[in-house]
């Protein structure tokens, strides 16, 4: 750990203008239980860096002439009390001192703004047989599905972060209105306004859908304005035309991340087809099976648990393997 944080006032002062990444901010935050020293010094840290937050146009200044004349304040005859001499010493000591650490800071944290590359480096995410939930470095949370791959980068200058993305995955986007959060697939744009949504594309598929759970965003290519989605909106692009549609929204788009499912009237067919979906332990129905109907709801259960409710609710028998669950039992008219 020692090589990978060398000198903790850059990690503070990466942490301040909120650039430190997840295993960084850790880091600081169990150094800065190891002392009241510690914290004592992030907290000096953080009033110089908020007082200079607000200052807009720095003023040109000689440190050196200002020095001078210090110093020449300094050798002039002091007054009767000796105390009040004692006090003006000390006062300018402590705040060349400070001037000092001041300047320090600044230059510093001016040479890191202008050396540093206008881009991260890019930083990727993949899942396999596995959903997997993360936290990007702009503190958004990500849900990835599995089979998805997702390479995150930001742009410093231009202030956006954009998100390659290949598979599923579920955004709860850290807002903010200075900045600009895009989720490209292909040549397909989906541009964040406050939000929290879903983006199912995977490369084999012949669309993309949006499903926007809170907020809105912007779904568009370069050539073709799309649409604008609202919370409870959902939008798709259909490769083969090029074409933007609205459709309505399933009720189970998200149980991937939630495990809750909702089935009204559906046939068991389709019913199979979702929890096989989230699940990595299939259930397998009969052909005669297929066509029966069920209204029922899950939330959070085991594969096992739902099969059975299943069986119990059609009259069927469950077999169970290792590797899938088979339902059995007489068709449905």
């Amino acid at each position: 750990m020692e090589n990978t944080f060398n000198h903790i006032d850059d990690l503070i002062g990466k942490y301040l203008a909120q650039e430190a990444s997840a295993e960084e901010t850790k880091f600081l935050h169990t150094w800065l239980s190891q002392s009241e020293a510690n914290r004592r010094r992030f907290d000096q840290f953080k009033m110089i860096f908020d007082s200079a937050a607000t200052v807009k146009n720095l003023p040109a200044f000689d440190t050196d002439e200002a020095w001078s004349n210090l110093k020449a304040r300094l050798h002039q005859k002091p007054e009767a009390k000796t105390v009040q001499l004692q006090s003006q010493v000390s006062i300018g000591l402590f705040w060349r001192i400070a001037a000092s650490i001041v300047f320090v800071l600044g230059a510093g944290f001016f040479a890191y703004q202008m050396m540093k590359p206008a881009s991260v480096s890019t930083i990727e995410v993949a899942t396999q047989t596995a959903p997997e939930s993360d936290t990007l470095p702009d503190g958004s949370g990500v849900f990835l599905n599995k089979e998805t791959k997702l390479a995150y980068t930001y742009d410093r200058k231009k202030k956006t972060h954009t998100v390659k993305l290949k598979g599923e995955a579920y955004f709860n986007i850290q807002h903010d209105d200075d900045k600009t959060f895009v989720v490209e697939v292909e040549d397909v744009l989906i541009k964040d306004i406050g939000t929290s949504f879903n983006v199912k594309a995977y490369p084999e598929a012949n669309t993309i859908e949006v499903v926007v759970e809170q907020g809105e965003v912007m779904f568009y290519t370069e050539k073709d304005s799309g649409i604008y989605l609202r919370a409870g909106g959902k939008g798709v692009y259909h490769k083969d035309t090029k074409t933007f549609t609205v459709e309505q929204i399933e009720p189970n788009v998200t149980a991937y991340k939630t495990k809750f499912f909702i089935f009204s009237d559906s046939d068991l067919a389709t019913v199979m087809e979702e929890l096989n979906a989230v699940y990595d332990k299939r259930i397998r129905i009969a052909g005669n099976l297929k066509n029966c109907r069920l209204t029922v709801s899950f939330n959070n259960e085991n594969i096992d648990e739902i099969a059975t409710v299943i069986a119990e609710t059609l009259g069927l028998t469950v077999k169970t393997t290792d590797q899938e669950i088979v339902l059995e039992g007489k068709g449905c008219e």
